[in-house]
């Protein structure tokens, strides 16, 4: 059978998707243009008739992964307001979360912990552009929830709370992009969900018996 031959765009697309991997696992230092032309099965050569330098596919990786964040927090938007909305939030950052390597967003997260551990500027990137993305529904959910009694008076910093809650859903989904999974978690991955939203909604102030009933709504 002869091989498909991909057209420029395809194979400048391969390079990405291999290239986004390498990033993940070695950051823009310690990452190299023969590992990526390795991962995406070209020469180095060719490598370079697509992109200029390592710093230009660098470039390339993040606007696609910007795509990706975009598309993310498009899927995981919701119309829902107040105490609702806020477990609706909260539902959809944990059941993503625990798709682990299968999230669409993945490879993209695993760029945000490696440039953690390295110069941090990547992951500033992505930190402020889900701040502006998320802070103006999840204020006028902390509103609603407000008027609606689900939350006391006093809420937490809206900043503080889409960060803490990214560094949680963050961290299962880098556990679990493992088999098993790096974090040895207690039984079973339908109690995991079950306590990570607990433990987020809880951690706002939503009394155990709201978030029970929104577990157990059919």
């Amino acid at each position: 059978m002869t091989a498909t031959r991909l057209t420029a765009a395809g194979r400048r697309a391969s390079i990405l998707a291999a290239a986004k991997g390498v990033f993940a696992r070695y950051g823009l230092e310690g990452a190299c243009t023969q590992q990526i032309a390795r991962a995406a099965g070209v020469s180095e050569a060719l490598l370079f008739r697509h992109f200029s330098s390592k710093t230009h596919i660098y470039r390339a990786v993040l606007r696609d992964v910007i795509v990706d964040q975009n598309r993310t927090f498009g899927v995981m938007a919701t119309e829902t307001s107040g105490t609702r909305g806020l477990l609706v939030m909260i539902e959809q950052l944990i059941d993503h979360a625990m798709q682990g390597s299968a999230a669409s967003n993945a490879e993209g997260m695993r760029m945000v912990v490696g440039s953690l551990a390295g110069d941090g500027n990547y992951a500033r990137l992505v930190y402020r552009r889900a701040l502006r993305l998320s802070r103006p529904q999840l204020e006028r959910a902390l509103v609603a929830a407000q008027k609606d009694g689900g939350l006391p008076d006093v809420a937490m910093s809206p900043t503080n709370i889409i960060a803490l809650l990214e560094h949680v859903g963050t961290m299962i989904m880098m556990a679990r992009c493992h088999t098993p999974s790096v974090v040895a978690y207690d039984e079973s991955a339908d109690r995991l969900r079950t306590d990570a939203i607990l433990f987020c909604a809880r951690g706002l102030g939503i009394s155990r018996e709201v978030v029970s009933a929104f577990l157990r709504r059919g």
